[in-house]
């Protein structure tokens, strides 16, 4: 499952603004802002993705990859 998908269920399976939530959840997973989670949260942006780093933390944190969460593209 990617990244966005991740959102994209946890934004319809949660109460009281589920995209928020799951925004201020990867902000403070990572210790980065919710403007940066957000930018990630945008397609098309190659240079939107976190750093390697960051994509770990994220990949332990969802119990998953960081090539799931964040597949490259190959157009």
């Amino acid at each position: 499952m990617t990244f966005k998908e991740i959102y994209e269920q946890v934004k319809t399976s949660r109460p009281k603004a589920p995209a928020a939530a799951f925004v201020k959840e990867v902000a403070a997973v990572t210790k980065k802002s919710e403007v940066a989670v957000r930018r990630w949260l945008c397609n098309g942006e190659s240079s939107a993705t976190p750093d390697a780093l960051t994509q770990e933390v994220l990949a332990r944190h969802f119990d998953t990859t960081p090539e799931e969460l964040f597949p490259q593209s190959n157009n």
